[in-house]
């Protein structure tokens, strides 16, 4: 767990810029017993802050907290309407407690008259869960979510295929290439936003370039030897940002990426 000092400096460091800060990465951000302190505090330093969580810790206690950080945005990630199909992606997941959980936040959300946070549900659209899109639209609106996502699926060794492929394309990254093979449906152009609009920093403090480093391979630089301004001015962040612009295909996390 990002150290909650550590997590204040900075915080303090950025402020003054920081219009955005999204607090999750590769994991469940509730787990952190300090979480909702964290917000708070970035919260009352005018900064947006955002999470997202897979909601199986949203009891009464849990959604008071929330009501009361200041938290902006939940994304809650639901990738199922159907214990069988939500587990076969969530192993381990139970879908009636995400439900209730989703359920009694936006109802306390409702009788406090608040408008934050913003729920957005959240729905990971694979072979295996496609077609119960239709009654999941319908579950969303009955319970009054502020927005449905349907996201697609980043897959690793996509070419040989895969069961998490949708046959409905259009909610693919992913499209036949022939002779049993598959390619990236959009072809990977060496540029990339995300350089040069944020960064992501782990458990540890690590900053890296974005949310595909999922095992930090690419370290900017650490926050708890250098500030988030030297790191992100250093350079080895502007050497990797000149290889993306010149060849991004030289990049393992950017082979799979049409960002």
């Amino acid at each position: 767990m990002l150290h909650e000092k550590l997590f204040e400096r900075v915080i303090e460091q950025a402020k003054s810029h920081l219009a955005w800060l999204h607090l999750y990465f590769q994991g469940e951000p509730f787990l952190n017993p300090r979480f909702l302190e964290m917000v708070r505090y970035a919260d009352e330093r005018g900064i947006f802050t955002s999470t997202s969580t897979n909601a199986h810790f949203l009891g009464e206690k849990q959604v008071a907290g929330i009501l009361g950080s200041g938290l902006k945005q939940l994304i809650v990630s639901m990738d199922g309407i159907t214990q069988e199909v939500y587990e076969s992606y969530r192993i381990g997941g139970t879908l009636e407690k995400v439900q209730d959980g989703l359920r009694l936040l936006l109802s306390e959300r409702e009788k406090a008259g608040l408008r934050f946070p913003r729920i957005i549900l959240q729905f990971l659209v694979t072979g295996q869960n496609e077609r119960q899109i239709p009654a999941l639209r319908t579950w969303a609106k009955e319970v009054g979510v502020d927005e449905l996502q349907l996201k697609t699926a980043q897959i690793y060794d996509y070419e040989s295929g895969s069961d998490l492929i949708p046959s409905d394309l259009g909610f693919s990254r992913y499209i036949p290439a022939g002779e049993g093979k598959w390619k990236l449906k959009n072809k990977p152009e060496n540029r990339c936003w995300k350089m040069w609009q944020g960064a992501v920093v782990t458990w540890d403090g690590k900053v890296v370039p974005c949310c595909f480093d999922k095992d930090a391979e690419h370290v900017m630089g650490e926050l708890r030897t250098g500030s988030l301004g030297s790191i992100w001015n250093s350079e080895a962040y502007a050497a990797f940002r000149r290889q993306l612009l010149g060849d991004r295909s030289q990049i393992e996390i950017c082979r799979n990426c049409t960002e």
